[in-house]
């Protein structure tokens, strides 16, 4: 693909984060998150580089993203975040040193009928509310785990709040967590892997880390949340993926002229624009243009009128040709655009901005 926008993916950047975030959780495993294709960074690569820096596992949310790794020649342990659907349970009987994640009695009864005696991890809810079985029940569905012929390797949670550094609440579901796993250990389940602990977690509550970690975001060298940006930058970890194109056009507006749709931008005076050949249709928020930026030869050029699906307008100043590099996120001599920075002007968070990476948009990768 000849395209000239694309994304650059540091497998060494990926490598020197996984390697951080080892080191503040030394006596764990550590589980790299490569669900969403490594938050649109390529799983198959990502993941490999991962392993290569010390992961252990990698997780993912759908059984065919553990295909797609396994396919690749990836051997390692593979969870899978949520419960499969029960269309797709079949497809575990094909799919070697994979974990599902069970919490309703249903799925125990469809895992084991397709895979007898093979490993699962059972979901906790314990705040977040998003799927998991309740503390109260999840006992008795560890008992029926077992009674159904399948082993209980591990058992987990997740966090709702690990990213807000002044909430009780990751405490709370920490509590709550360890009391289920004491029941559980009392009634005879002995799970060998425990685990909790994302991103926030692994750099903001050690006491979380417990026999596994499951950094998502920071493996990426994206911050969890803005309150969490400096300590990311302060340990090293280096954003993953430059997203560039090249400028395609370049014109003048005169004084009072709009530019784009709804002619929302009026130019103030004559005015000289580059448009660039990507848009929201490659995963560049609309909402941007009001506050967003570009770096073209070392200096940031602001976004003129709203970002269309295949296009958008910088102002520039007249050194800039066409072919010229732009770069919507990374950095370029003194100048650096971050995902966190365009989630924050866009009121989402930089998990959104990196995995809406278009698909149209070439992955192209730096070891």
């Amino acid at each position: 693909m000849n395209r000239p926008t694309r994304l650059n993916v540091s497998l060494q950047a990926v490598m020197n984060n996984v390697s951080i975030l080892r080191s503040l959780a030394p006596n764990s495993l550590f589980c790299a998150v490569v669900k969403a294709d490594a938050y649109g960074q390529g799983a198959v690569r990502v993941g490999q580089a991962a392993i290569d820096a010390g992961a252990d596992w990698l997780a993912v949310a759908l059984i065919q993203e553990a295909r797609e790794l396994r396919e690749a020649g990836i051997k390692e342990p593979i969870l899978i975040l949520s419960q499969p659907h029960h269309n797709e349970i079949s497809e575990l009987k094909d799919l070697k040193n994979v974990r599902p994640t069970v919490y309703t009695a249903k799925a125990v009864n469809q895992i084991a009928s397709v895979t007898p005696e093979a490993p699962v991890h059972l979901k906790i809810n314990t705040g977040m509310n998003r799927v998991g079985v309740s503390p109260e029940d999840a006992s008795s569905l560890a008992d029926h785990i077992v009674e159904s012929g399948l082993f209980l390797e591990g058992v987990f949670t997740h966090f709702a709040s690990a990213d807000e550094l002044k909430s009780s609440f990751p405490e709370e579901q920490s509590i709550l967590f360890d009391k289920v796993v004491e029941e559980l250990n009392q009634n005879g389940h002995h799970p060998s892997i425990i685990h909790m602990a994302n991103s926030a977690a692994v750099l903001n509550f050690p006491e979380s880390h417990r026999s596994m970690v499951r950094p998502g975001i920071a493996m990426y060298g994206a911050e969890p949340s803005v309150e969490l940006r400096g300590q990311c930058i302060e340990l090293g970890l280096m954003p993953t993926a430059q997203f560039e194109t090249e400028v395609s056009f370049i014109h003048k507006v005169g004084k009072g002229e709009t530019v784009s749709y709804g002619r929302r931008w009026i130019a103030e005076k004559e005015t000289l624009l580059a448009t660039l050949p990507v848009g929201y249709g490659d995963g560049i928020p609309r909402s941007w243009w009001e506050t967003g930026h570009v770096i073209i030869r070392g200096e940031k050029c602001p976004i003129r009128g709203v970002i269309t699906m295949d296009q958008l307008m910088v102002e520039v100043n007249t050194d800039v040709e066409v072919g010229d590099k732009a770069i919507l996120f990374g950095e370029s001599q003194q100048e650096i655009i971050t995902a966190g920075e365009i989630a924050e002007a866009t009121q989402t968070i930089s998990y959104e901005v990196l995995a809406s990476v278009g698909k149209r948009v070439p992955r192209f990768y730096e070891d």
